[in-house]
């Protein structure tokens, strides 16, 4: 029984299975992940894999286990980029995924959840490769080197060198002498090609990760926290400079766009001279900026100890107006759409929207109450909700449906076919559900682009690469395959007595 700081288990201390999981880890991620790309099947079994390998080492410890919760949220995240073929979905599931990280590092240190500062969050995420360079060097110094006997692998890399160029030149000798040989030795001289290093570093390199991850989860290492030095206060006249001017300058913005929200269409082109669609298209983001921001300073002024006696209820103020701000902005979204359709950009800003609106009405009831405790930690946990469940109402889906209807309700309104089709996989049933109702032109530009983008499949693929949206959209492609790449002549057989020589031509340009 080998016994370290690290304690012991069945003859291999816990150092030792953690770097046997993460060569394991390195090897499943060079397999499973290498060619197929996180929305796939091999990322989910690779996650799978890794979460149970954490868990198993954490059961080696003494001390408290992880939470699980944040497990789960894990592996819904890789279930969802195994589920949906959305590419937008990958930034979005690798923020839970590092949500789930960084509030697990922070929950073995602190006592409660509740007990998780604002500025630890983003100094814990900054640190996270500082904490794991330091974890892997540490654990890796306490690996059982029964493990990997030093003296045999001084003489396997002794040997290797010493017969690597004695083999070469025999091999050429032979493989010059005799063609059959020949062609042996090329198919053996694959093994060494480019594939081969890559499939190398891709292990070493996913090991060295893996082990480095298992190693945090073995030290539960400390990010520290950030203190607020006492000299960074603000003073009565600063609050009342910095938070009047403010709300003051907000106020005058509500109080313009006040008649714009509730004046209607004549009333906006009339008082801003623009027209309903250049009303629509700008300030959306612009506003969502202005709540952003607003957020970044009310949490420094609270962080830099001013005058709560002033500051608290001028931030109560300033959140409410920012709230009808962003009223504001929803409107404008709301014309953009009705003027233009819906963009799957303009849906994910909506939903960042709603993350600002519940974390200023949280900031309201918490940290303005002089009850900060809780307030960051549910802030991030509504964030990874809220990611996780775009990612399960299908936004994709959301946009085609928005898009199409304004179509069929107005068919002289136009549709980007090009973007549907290119909104990926998770937009295909929903075209093609609305195909027969659309108009002709419409029926032959989408035709004629899915069986483009979704040709048929003449072998079965690889399981590890397969994606269940990619696999619906691809079934329900061919299932309409033969009407997708006909309907540019049955739309001429049915219209050529109705249409005039110029409509004919649009048809034929069109298709």
């Amino acid at each position: 029984m080998i016994q370290t700081d690290m304690g012991s288990t069945s003859g291999i201390n816990r150092a030792g299975w953690a770097a046997m999981l993460a060569v394991a880890l390195g090897v499943a991620a060079d397999l499973l992940v290498l060619r197929q790309g996180l929305r796939s099947a091999g990322f989910l079994c690779w996650m799978v894999l890794f979460i149970a390998a954490v868990h198993a080492l954490s059961r080696l410890q003494n001390r408290t286990r992880l939470p699980s919760c944040w497990s789960v949220f894990a592996l819904a995240a890789a279930f969802l980029l195994f589920y949906r073929s959305t590419p937008v979905m990958i930034p979005m599931m690798l923020l839970v995924l590092l949500s789930c990280g960084v509030n697990g590092l922070l929950q073995q240190r602190a006592s409660e959840r509740y007990g998780i500062a604002v500025l630890d969050y983003p100094w814990t995420t900054l640190k996270l490769p500082v904490l794991l360079l330091q974890s892997l060097w540490q654990t890796a110094s306490e690996v059982d080197p029964a493990l990997v006997p030093r003296s045999s692998v001084r003489g396997v890399i002794t040997g290797l060198l010493l017969a690597t160029p004695v083999v070469s030149v025999f091999a050429l000798l032979f493989g010059s002498a005799d063609a059959r040989f020949s062609a042996y030795l090329s198919s053996v001289s694959e093994i060494f090609s480019f594939n081969a290093v890559e499939h190398l570093i891709t292990m070493t390199l996913m090991s060295v990760l893996a082990f480095g991850l298992l190693a945090m989860v073995l030290r539960k290492p400390d990010p520290g926290q950030i203190d607020v030095p006492k000299q960074l206060s603000l003073g009565r006249e600063e609050t009342v400079i910095v938070m009047g001017s403010l709300v003051l300058l907000f106020l005058v913005f509500v109080v313009l766009q006040a008649s714009y929200l509730f004046g209607g269409r004549e009333i906006i082109e009339q008082t801003s001279g623009l027209t309903l669609a250049e009303y629509a298209r700008r300030g959306f983001f612009e506003m969502l900026g202005v709540a952003a921001l607003t957020l970044l300073i009310l949490l420094a002024m609270a962080g830099l100890r001013c005058d709560v006696r002033i500051f608290r209820p001028l931030a109560v103020v300033m959140v409410v107006l920012v709230l009808i701000i962003m009223v504001s902005a929803l409107q404008r979204l709301l014309l953009y759409v009705e003027a233009f359709g819906l963009t799957l950009d303009r849906l994910l800003a909506l939903g960042l929207m709603l993350w600002l609106a519940v974390t200023l009405v949280g900031f309201a009831l918490t940290v303005l109450r002089g009850r900060p405790q809780g307030f960051a930690f549910g802030s991030v946990l509504f964030g990874t909700l809220l990611l996780l469940a775009a990612g399960a109402l299908n936004p994709v889906s959301i946009v085609a449906e928005i898009n199409i209807g304004r179509v069929l309700a107005e068919p002289d309104s136009s549709v980007d076919v090009k973007y549907l089709v290119g909104l990926d996989g998770d937009a295909v049933p929903v075209i093609l559900k609305h195909f027969d109702e659309l108009p002709v032109s419409v029926q032959c530009e989408l035709g004629r682009s899915l069986s483009q983008a979704w040709p048929v499949i003449q072998e079965p693929g690889d399981w590890r690469q397969w994606n269940a949206s990619r696999a619906r959209a691809q079934r329900h492609v061919d299932l309409n395959r033969e009407k997708l790449e006909t309907v540019f002549d049955q739309a001429l057989e049915n219209l050529m007595t109705r249409v005039t020589p110029q409509q004919e031509v649009g048809i034929f340009k069109v298709c």
